[in-house]
């Protein structure tokens, strides 16, 4: 069976001089390479992927190699492992080389803001970034002097050239209308979220809760915030199975809420219970094998970090004519598709798992 692609790509264009930058360029989309090619292309070790800024020189003309800074929501989560892999590969590429820094918390925004006045400080030609509160580091953005690019929590277009990121809405939408599907005679449901402050978490509790809202069978009993914690997700998801033990279904948003959640499920045997998570990991990916997690909205963490870097240095290079938002597709994976060829590349691009 075909994999199950869920994409939009509607985006308003935004005028060029909002991102300092002129001229034109192409599409960022390139698909992963294999991994042979990524053998060939990183020769030499970690030379290409140094996070000091100064220490890579160009081969030719020995000039100092334009460094791109990068920094997720947080470091605490497998998907900006890949995030960062796709950053390094897109750089790598193209003669750049990446500052990768990142809080140990996704809920820190004053170190968030720290790392990028430190970058500012050091010297970097652009910024690729997922704000962990993007109104509250506006300012500091606004008064770079280099192209910025958003990922995955968008930004004021004013202060970035554009923001690379899934319809979380729409992604989230696409878990509650599974759900209505496998368990037509409905029930009660609950959500595990995380950030309760995050714009991003806020726009997956509404585009969930509102699609189920749309079947009446179902009972939306809770949106519970653990700050993406997987302990936290953990004991919610116990105090939930004692509050409501008829519990038919429940969605998590995140990493980390989607493995304390099916850690729960595993261990208490309760096959019983729907569960959808959001993100992708190798555990997540054993979780659906072992089939105490039945879907997962993937966003390509890896093509996040990969289209993002390639629009920062085409910003650098002159690009304008950048949309508010560069839409990146999500897909929904499960047991019966999570074996695709292109599913399997979507979950493991450069083939480290072993999935077949």
């Amino acid at each position: 069976m075909k994999g199950r692609f869920i994409a939009g790509f509607a985006a308003v264009m935004l005028a060029g001089a909002m991102c300092g930058c002129s001229g034109a360029g192409g599409n960022t989309t390139q698909a992963p390479e294999t991994a042979a090619q990524r053998e060939e292309n990183t020769q030499g070790g970690d030379a290409a992927r140094t996070q000091d800024p100064g220490a890579a020189q160009e081969a030719a003309g020995g000039s100092q190699t334009k460094v791109i800074g990068v920094i997720p929501k947080s470091t605490l989560f497998d998907f900006y492992k890949m995030v960062r892999q796709g950053a390094e590969d897109a750089a790598a590429e193209r003669g750049y080389t990446i500052n990768y820094q990142g809080t140990n918390s996704s809920t820190d925004t004053a170190a968030q803001q720290n790392i990028v006045e430190d970058m500012d400080m050091a010297g970097m030609d652009g910024l690729v970034i997922s704000s962990i509160d993007a109104k509250a580091i506006h300012d500091t953005i606004g008064a770079l002097q280099v192209p910025v690019v958003s990922f995955d929590d968008e930004m004021d277009p004013a202060v970035c050239c554009t923001t690379v990121s899934v319809n979380h809405e729409s992604a989230s939408a696409a878990g509650a209308a599974y759900i209505a599907e496998k368990l037509p005679d409905g029930g009660k449901v609950a959500v595990v979220s995380a950030e309760a402050g995050s714009d991003v978490i806020q726009q997956r509790d509404r585009g969930f809760s509102e699609e189920l809202a749309k079947h009446e069978q179902f009972d939306l009993v809770g949106i519970y915030h653990t700050e993406g914690d997987r302990e936290k997700a953990t004991n919610t998801m116990q105090d939930l199975l004692s509050e409501h033990p008829d519990l038919v279904a429940v969605f998590c948003c995140n990493e980390g809420a989607s493995a304390g959640v099916s850690k729960v499920l595993k261990d208490e045997g309760r096959t019983d219970i729907l569960a959808v998570g959001y993100d992708s990991s190798e555990e997540l990916i054993n979780n659906i094998y072992d089939g105490c997690l039945d879907a997962l909205i993937s966003q390509n963490p890896y093509g996040l970090g990969y289209n993002s870097v390639a629009a920062a240095i085409e910003a650098i290079e002159g690009r304008t004519d950048f949309p508010d938002v560069t839409e990146s597709p999500y897909w929904l994976i499960d047991q019966e598709n999570i074996h695709d060829p292109e599913v399997i590349q979507v979950l493991d691009p450069l083939g480290t798992l072993n999935l077949q």
